[in-house]
């Protein structure tokens, strides 16, 4: 086995132990709408974007686009370049192991055991979160 090598990969399986219910919660984000394609620096590496997409800065001042589809999905506009996150429910689990997942939006995300929680935002869709900006930004109470 090589050093680094994932034994245990995320999948719908690896959620169903060690998971719990979360949702964002409605702290305000800025926005702006990319003129122009390019990449942006996230926390978790290099991001691509196209012209149409929105930019989010989140609470550390980090960004990360997302599609208009996703943003309409996720995000409620509040005028002014403020949206607000929808309350959706999802599971979320710490990372037990490094590795990376592909995202959904055509990305690799990679993530580090203890450092790191996968969303699972729905069957075999992704996301990685820092575990100091998961707990700023996703909410577990008061969910049954």
């Amino acid at each position: 086995m090589k050093i680094n090598e994932v034994t245990s990969p995320v999948s719908d399986k690896w959620f169903e132990q060690g998971s719990f219910k979360t949702f964002k919660k409605p702290n305000k984000e800025k926005y702006e709408i990319a003129q122009e394609p390019g990449t942006v620096q996230t926390l978790e590496g290099p991001v691509k974007y196209e012209a149409g997409h929105y930019i989010m800065t989140g609470p550390k001042g980090e960004q990360y686009p997302i599609t208009p589809k996703k943003f309409n999905e996720l995000k409620d506009d509040l005028g002014n370049g403020i949206a607000s996150p929808k309350k959706i429910v999802k599971l979320a689990k710490l990372a037990d192991h490094d590795g990376s997942v592909p995202t959904s939006w055509g990305e690799t995300m990679h993530y580090t055991a203890g450092n790191d929680y996968i969303v699972k935002h729905g069957s075999n869709d992704y996301g990685v979160v820092k575990k100091d900006i998961f707990a700023q930004t996703y909410d577990t109470t008061g969910i049954k």
